[in-house]
């Protein structure tokens, strides 16, 4: 049976007289400075934006002098926010933007504003509704969480929260929803540890009493008595709301990693996998059950904080920094492993088998590799894995793929890192085998004949492209498939 959904009018009498002083936190003097500041505030808090905007806007006080700005200059000033290239390239286009279609004035008009660099739905909706006062309602991070924890919406996009809310509520109250349920979001119920004894909508809301999950933590909340509702009989005393651990093991992983996923999987912790990336697709059933919440390089930030991890695991190759120092400001804990060689995927195994509680999983598979990888080995026939074409790419000697070949008895060539090769540098590099991976780039066998054309000396092989690169859950299958090629 679901549980009630709360009357929208006796919800929206409690947040008014919980929070009389909601207010958009963004300080602006005009629209311009608003649509600013609201794409500054894209994972990052708003007190941050607010320490930045006053020497952007001396900088920059109008759209014509933005977008004239320099790139280099914009980002030093807004460097603080996260993500300040990306940034800064959506401010100096809406800069273009406005002065080419607007004369410089930022629109009222919710088409043409959306269509603004740098401005998607939800910035829209915070400048239509704070600078030009039309009814709308943003819905971010905060909205989103607390909507859901009160049944308002059982969505699982921003869009789809708002469409649900915007049903509920009358037209011209959104302005004024908008910022109470953010209030309310960021003073009460927060994402992990949500104030239940604290909150004036205890009484209201499904999950405070325990009477569905959590659509965020995945736990039934115990129910707990408000100090503004003790006097209602039906709720009952009880331990605090979604407590950690005691023991400090994570019980919510998200993976940024594929094959991390997939051997947390291996270890027996897929329940405890919170959220993955869109490339964590093994095994292929988890594409189905657990969140996704964007890409390697850039994850969904508001969508991490939503599901509530005790711990974020990342690569330093495969995830930027700026995501780790991203999390580090909305409090998330982030554990970064270096996989170059072989010896670093014994290293990683045995430090996540002490740090999620399976040390016993770790070491028999450090040890199992490091048997494996006794004696000495001769330098063996010169290996070129290829990794992209159109321009041609290597995985270089000083990566994990090089370190697979090389105890496999191969000797890797070319440059070091991921580098870009033309003709001539392939030619100078004479290798003796060619392996062609299924991904990142899926070669095939019309790309294998065109190189074994170009070097008919050469043997050129398709690989199976997640035996070679998917350290920790499959080195011991890529380090057979490279001795077999001996």
């Amino acid at each position: 049976m679901r549980p009630p959904r709360p009357a929208p009018a006796e919800l929206q009498r409690r947040l008014r007289a919980a929070y009389p002083d909601a207010h958009c936190a963004l300080d602006h003097a005009d629209p311009f400075q608003l649509v600013v500041a609201t794409i500054l505030s894209a994972q990052c808090t708003d007190a941050r934006v607010n320490l930045t905007t006053p020497a952007l806007f001396v900088r920059y006080p109008d759209a014509a002098a933005l977008a004239e700005a320099r790139p280099t200059e914009l980002e030093a000033l807004i460097k603080s926010t996260g993500f300040y290239h990306n940034k800064a390239k959506n401010l100096i286009g809406l800069g273009q933007a406005l002065m080419a279609r607007h004369g410089g004035v930022v629109p009222s008009d919710p088409a043409a504003l959306g269509a603004l660099p740098g401005v998607g739905q939800k910035t829209a909706n915070v400048v239509l509704a704070n600078a030009f006062g039309v009814p709308a309602l943003a819905v971010d991070t905060h909205i989103f969480r607390v909507a859901r924890r009160l049944g308002l919406s059982k969505a699982a996009t921003p869009e789809k929260v708002e469409a649900d809310l915007c049903r509920l509520f009358p037209r011209e109250d959104w302005i004024e929803l908008h910022h109470q349920l953010i209030f309310h979001g960021r003073r009460v119920c927060d994402a992990r540890r949500p104030d239940c004894g604290a909150c004036p909508l205890l009484d209201l809301c499904p999950t405070g009493q325990g009477q569905m999950k959590d659509p965020h933590l995945g736990v039934r909340l115990a129910p707990t008595v408000s100090r503004l509702q003790s006097s209602v009989p039906s709720l009952q005393s009880a331990a605090p709301a979604a407590q950690a651990p005691t023991d400090g093991i994570p019980q919510r992983i998200i993976s940024l990693v594929p094959s991390v996923t997939e051997l947390l999987v291996q270890w027996g912790l897929a329940t405890r996998i919170a959220g993955r990336t869109r490339y964590c697709i093994e095994p292929r059933w988890i594409r189905n059950t657990v969140p996704a919440v964007g890409g390697t390089k850039d994850p969904d930030l508001d969508r991490i904080r939503d599901l509530a991890p005790d711990l974020v695991i990342l690569e330093r190759d495969e995830n930027p920094k700026g995501v780790a120092d991203a999390l580090t400001a909305l409090g998330i804990p982030w554990l970064a492993l270096e996989i170059r060689t072989l010896k670093d995927c014994a290293a990683a195994w045995r430090e996540l088998g002490t740090r999620l509680g399976v040390p016993e999983a770790g070491e028999a598979r450090a040890a199992a590799l490091e048997a494996s990888l006794k004696g000495r080995r001769r330098r063996g026939p010169r290996a070129l894995p290829l990794i992209w074409r159109e321009p041609w790419m290597s995985s270089g000697p000083d990566t994990y793929l090089a370190d697979l070949l090389r105890q496999g008895g191969f000797t890797p060539v070319g440059p070091d890192r991921y580098p870009v090769l033309s003709d001539e540098d392939l030619a100078a590099l004479a290798p003796e085998l060619i392996l062609l991976p299924s991904e990142p780039y899926r070669f095939n066998r019309r790309h294998q004949a065109e190189l074994q054309k170009r070097f008919p000396e050469a043997i050129v092989r398709l690989v199976d492209g997640q035996a070679l690169t998917w350290y920790l859950s499959r080195t011991e299958a890529g380090l057979d498939l490279v001795r077999s090629f001996r």
